[in-house]
């Protein structure tokens, strides 16, 4: 059965899957916690590869010496010529153990001084990292392994796979040329190579050409520097991201359109919201057509005002939304009508209508606010 399990969904998912389980209990070997560890699995796998595309060529010793430069002065490193170009070749064949380790050595965040001075994406990451690090330790030292890989998975899985990866392309493809995209691949290989070794008891054939590297490493230092103050603020940014998404869905603006904004941090938020870097605004109060936009409020008063002329066909929106309001009605009149049933029935009935009728107010006031908008633009 084993031997079947491993061949469908690979060693690796397997270990993983079981260590979730709860220390004393039965677990359920379920298909679908197989399935979505084997994903998960592949997620790391082409995380790895993101990481190793995006990081400078192997004869590109300025690049890897800005890299480097993260944990120690560039004066200090002159004489690592040899060594610095020689670095990604270390990195993705087989080669000698303490070479591939040596840039891990030298990229630390070990000072709250080489943390605090990253952009807020990547000091974001980094503390956040910090403080999985602890946790984690913490977790295996009192056997529960189960916490340490839902903790694990949770960063990866989301934190780093999900938003800093996505935020970090602003650097990594828009400033190609630029100094500025040696911190993100400086944070990319940090963070990922402490994953990788915070999962490595439970999943060590993930990465092949890693696993010997990770064998004879280092546990990752504790108590490292942790900003609270820049994982909030990343938070709030987070918040209103969620809040531009939802409202490009609430207003079925297509997924590929770039749209304008009025708010600050411009160039992650563009990434991640898919808006028009070149029409996001800073501001300090309310742009002047801010009647004629989507107004959203994040956590801590962050605030966006999104041009509805920008998003969608004011008109045709206006003629969607009556149609749909129409049949909204019809339906919920229908429910009303059914109110007079049985007890048994009506309990049921009542809830429904009540859902549809909060429906209709929501597109009422929708419609409301379109129409006004035409009104104002005209």
């Amino acid at each position: 059965m084993h031997s079947d399990t491993i061949k469908e969904f690979g060693t690796d998912a397997l270990r993983f899957t079981i260590s979730l389980g709860t220390a004393g209990q039965d677990l359920n070997l379920s298909t679908e916690r197989l399935t979505a560890n084997k994903a998960f699995t592949n997620k790391l796998w082409n995380a790895g590869k993101f990481v190793l595309q995006n990081l400078p060529s192997q004869t590109d010793v300025s690049a890897w010496e800005a890299i480097m430069d993260y944990k120690v002065s560039l004066s200090s490193l002159r004489g690592h010529r040899f060594f610095c170009c020689h670095v990604f070749y270390a990195y993705c064949r087989h080669c000698p153990v303490q070479l591939t380790e040596q840039i891990l050595f030298f990229l630390q965040f070990d000072k709250e001084e080489s943390v605090s001075r990253l952009p807020l994406p990547e000091c974001w990451v980094v503390s956040k990292l910090h403080v999985l690090i602890d946790m984690v330790t913490t977790s295996y030292d009192k056997f529960f392994f189960g916490d340490v890989g839902r903790e694990t998975y949770d960063f990866f899985g989301s934190d780093f796979a999900e938003w800093y990866i996505e935020a970090c392309k602003a650097r990594l493809y828009q400033s190609r040329a630029d100094s500025t995209s040696s911190v993100a691949q400086a944070v990319l290989l940090y963070v990922f190579e402490n994953v990788l070794k915070l999962l490595h008891p439970f999943m060590p054939f993930a990465l092949p050409e890693r696993k010997e590297a990770l064998i004879v490493s280092p546990w990752p230092q504790t108590s490292l520097p942790q900003l609270p103050n820049s994982i909030k603020k990343f938070e709030n940014f987070q918040d209103l991201t969620r809040a531009i998404r939802n409202a490009r869905a609430e207003y079925s603006v297509e997924p590929a359109k770039h749209i304008s904004a009025s708010i600050n941090e411009k160039e992650v938020l563009a990434l991640l919201s898919r808006l028009d870097l070149q029409n996001v605004h800073f501001t300090d109060s309310p742009p002047g057509d801010a009647n004629q936009s989507v107004h959203l409020v994040a956590s801590e008063g962050l605030e966006a005002y999104l041009p509805l002329a920008d998003m969608v066909d004011i008109s045709a929106e206006v003629e969607r939304l009556s149609k749909r309001l129409s049949k909204m009605q019809v339906e919920y009149d229908g429910l009303v009508a059914r109110l007079s049933s049985p007890k048994d029935v009506v309990h049921g009935v009542r809830e429904k209508a009540a859902e549809a009728e909060e429906k209709i107010n929501l597109t009422k006031n929708r419609l409301a606010f379109l129409k006004s908008s035409v009104l104002v633009s005209q």
